[in-house]
């Protein structure tokens, strides 16, 4: 019984493969727009995340080992501002503005309004958070550290 139903649907395939519009399918298939690696926003949404997510481990483990060091040896986690930090904080905002300007050229915005927004956006992020955690360490090391809803 299964051996004829096998046999049954053998010949229907060899029969839809046998069709005159197989030409036709090649053709379509070789119509579709081949994007570049390097022009692709998904390559660059990927590089994006990833420039952002190692960034911010950097900066999460340097302001662990500033905090371990106040806590243990009493070293000022300030001045925030060295080299390190700087570089892992600028990173990480760089990767989100590669993230938000490959999302909005998949969405067909132009790639300079893009740029523009995305870097304006970024760096008011940037500058905000920058000083938020600043005066977060100066809280720390002062010993007044006031909780979330008296910074609103």
């Amino acid at each position: 019984m299964i051996n004829s139903n096998i046999k049954n649907i053998f010949p229907f395939i060899l029969a839809n493969l046998e069709a005159e519009d197989i030409p036709d399918i090649n053709e379509f298939i070789s119509n579709y727009q081949q994007i570049k690696p390097i022009e692709d926003p998904i390559f660059w949404l990927s590089c994006g995340a990833f420039i952002c997510l190692m960034s911010g481990l950097i900066f999460a483990d340097i302001m662990k080992s500033k905090l371990n060091n106040w806590s243990s040896k009493k070293i000022s986690p300030n001045p925030l501002e060295n080299p390190r930090t700087i570089s892992s904080w600028f990173s990480f905002f760089t990767g989100l503005t590669i993230i938000f300007v490959s999302a909005l050229s998949i969405i067909n915005f132009s790639i300079i309004k893009s740029v523009i927004f995305s870097s304006i956006i970024s760096i008011l992020f940037g500058i905000s958070m920058w000083k938020a955690i600043k005066d977060l360490l100066i809280q720390v090391e002062e010993g007044t550290v006031k909780e979330i809803d008296e910074f609103f």
